[in-house]
């Protein structure tokens, strides 16, 4: 599509006119003419310029050589503890890669170690559970015995009751040493929980990006440790007029160019438009995905942006 230019409209008017003056012989009155007519035919060009300009290109392609284009990261997070306490170690420094599920850094936590360790030995022993149940068995033996004194009337009933009452203790006595063992694994998950959450891991895979505590300094969960900035994916954010909202479809697949630095055209696609246009700009963003893989595209740098025809 043609654009009206109101320069060159501007131009072709100046020149028409001037060229009539001059067979017209009023060489003497062209400065004074000229003056006197540059400015209203410019409002002239510029205003037929508006009326006659499209509300919007024909097509979304239009609209990239122009727009702002910055390649950011996918997400930025800030790191911190769950817990506080004093640094025992980090494993990091500024642009390391890390995985998901890395250990970024780890609190002192001696005491924590033991309180699971000591969990885990209750959990699993059942010295109590057998020394209960011999208890019992021996318990259950003597009602047995008192059973068939009382039947040959040898000895009372009360003393045959006594016994019983003895027994029932006693196996209830194995029970609650069984339910202790449960409670006591329950508490090796709980304790074990309390320790993870004095180890700080990766939420994603990226690069640090800033290392903010060390080793031996005290951390809480208010002052992250480090900055985990996620590359792969890239997100890219162009920013179009008013005039493109209808022509942006999700899904739709552009060309990103890095601008600061040396690589070749990539492939991306539109996630997101923004459902509200800005007021003061007339400005929109559209947020587009860009592969990154080998993580050869710094984030941070500004871009060309080629939406495809």
């Amino acid at each position: 599509m043609t654009r009206f230019d109101p320069l060159n409209t501007f131009r072709k008017i100046a020149f028409r006119f001037s060229y009539l003056n001059l067979r017209q012989g009023l060489v003497n009155r062209a400065w004074t003419v000229s003056m006197t007519t540059t400015i209203p035919l410019l409002a002239v060009a510029v205003s037929l310029a508006f009326a006659f300009e499209p509300s919007q290109a024909s097509e979304l392609a239009d609209y990239g050589p122009g727009a702002s284009c910055l390649i950011l990261p996918e997400n930025v997070f800030k790191l911190s503890m769950s817990a506080q306490g004093t640094l025992a170690r980090v494993n990091v420094v500024r642009s390391s890669k890390v995985r998901q599920g890395e250990i970024i850094a780890q609190l002192e936590s001696g005491v924590e170690e033991s309180q699971v360790e000591a969990a885990k030995v209750r959990s699993q022993t059942e010295v109590q559970i057998k020394l209960k149940a011999a208890v019992a068995e021996a318990a259950e033996a003597k009602v047995g015995r008192l059973s068939k004194l009382r039947a040959a009337e040898v000895t009372n009933q009360q003393s045959l009751e006594d016994a019983q009452v003895v027994a029932a203790t006693a196996k209830a006595d194995v029970a609650q040493a069984e339910l202790d063992r449960r409670l006591a694994s329950l508490e090796v998950v709980r304790l074990q929980a309390t320790l993870e959450r004095r180890t700080l891991r990766a939420p994603a895979d990226g690069v640090i990006s800033s290392v903010e505590l060390h080793t031996g300094e005290y951390a809480d969960p208010a002052n992250p440790v480090a900055v985990l900035s996620e590359i792969d994916p890239l997100k890219v954010n162009v920013y179009l007029p008013a005039a493109a909202y209808p022509l942006v479809k999700v899904g739709a697949r552009a060309r990103v160019t890095p601008k600061d630095i040396e690589q070749p055209a990539r492939d991306a696609i539109i996630e997101t438009k923004d459902p509200q246009i800005d007021a003061s700009s007339g400005l929109f963003l559209v947020e587009l995905r860009l592969p990154n893989p080998d993580g050869d595209i710094p984030a941070g740098i500004r871009c060309a942006i080629d939406f495809q025809r």
